[in-house]
């Protein structure tokens, strides 16, 4: 069955790594910063539910590329014996637009079109809760075509207790270990762990011990009610992060963290950046990782001495950021 999964942008990679890994998929296509990933995989729908890179799910119907609304249409009509086949006469259908990148027209524009083309079918239109959802995402100049499978989106993670007013993605932070590498037996430091995030999506990747630090006691209280919440386990240390050299040794192998960027938490990202490096420098392991997503990404390696192995460009949020992947020494 072909199923067509959405993540953030960038990260298109990850979902393929993953898909094959976990479902065995026999194919997978994506096309960078779009967003989307479209896999063949001879499993249930239920099966993806599993998967921790992506955010929504559904059963693919088609895509193409478009220069104008009417391109979609024709696509949507060359697929409509298949979309009235999950559609009985008791079943009312919605149409949603996602759309990202220039276009002459506007995602209403793309709802009621293909609106009219289902209610020409005969299909019944329900706007406020419909039983099927046709997806008809407009990335660029392409669209994808698909119907939702599951409403609640992966990324809302049922350990999520306390919620971070600055918190990551967890699609960001799995991507992130699994970006690092990795491997059973590490210990992964995050010395800016508000809510655990990091540290609960990198279990899921290797039995590593965690080290979670933050310098807000009500982010260290928030991160020890997620833990609790997931059944895991981590050192979580309310303390000054580029002081941290003053109470541990070097164990990491491997840092992984999200900066605050001076946007919703002010800050001096100068002298928090610079002081967040030399602690890794002194805490490191020989050979130790880096992991580190910001979009102050200059500001970071103005001051990271280390090997630098990726810069990946992201989209969230309506934000770009950076992940920088390398070694610290």
């Amino acid at each position: 069955m072909r199923y067509l999964l959405t993540t953030v942008q960038g990260l298109e990679d990850v979902v393929v790594e993953e898909v094959v890994e976990r479902l065995g998929a026999s194919s997978a296509r994506s096309a960078y910063m779009s967003g989307r990933v479209v896999v063949e995989a001879d499993v249930a729908p239920s099966a993806l539910l599993a998967l921790r890179s992506v955010e929504r799910f559904g059963v693919f119907l088609t895509s193409g590329a478009l220069s104008a609304l009417g391109d979609i249409v024709d696509g949507v009509r060359a697929v409509l014996p298949e979309v009235l086949s999950y559609v009985s006469p008791h079943v009312a259908a919605g149409v949603a637009c996602e759309r990202a990148g220039p276009h002459p027209f506007t995602s209403r524009d793309v709802e009621s079109a293909v609106g009219s083309l289902l209610k020409e079918a005969g299909v019944a239109i329900s706007l406020v809760d419909p039983d099927i959802e046709l997806n008809v995402d407009v990335i660029g100049d392409a669209y994808y075509v698909w119907l939702t499978s599951a409403r609640r989106s992966l990324k809302d993670r049922p350990y999520r207790r306390y919620q971070h007013y600055a918190s990551l993605n967890p699609v960001v932070a799995y991507a992130m270990a699994r970006l690092a590498r990795l491997r059973d037996g590490e210990t992964l430091c995050d010395l800016t762990c508000g809510g655990g995030t990091i540290c609960l999506e990198a279990s899921s990747v290797a039995r590593v011990r965690c080290i979670c630090v933050d310098v807000a006691l009500r982010h260290v209280k928030g991160a020890l009610e997620n833990l609790s919440a997931a059944g895991a386990d981590a050192d979580v240390l309310w303390f000054d992060s580029t002081k941290l050299h003053r109470a541990l040794r070097p164990v990491c192998d491997a840092f992984i963290f999200n900066p605050p960027y001076g946007v919703r938490i002010p800050a001096d990202i100068h002298k928090l950046y610079r002081g967040l490096v030399r602690t890794m420098e002194l805490l490191a392991r020989p050979g130790a990782r880096l992991a580190v997503v910001t979009p102050r990404w200059r500001a970071f390696l103005r001051y990271f001495r280390g090997e630098i192995l990726e810069r990946r460009v992201i989209y969230q949020g309506g934000i770009y950021s950076s992940i920088i992947v390398g070694r610290v020494k």
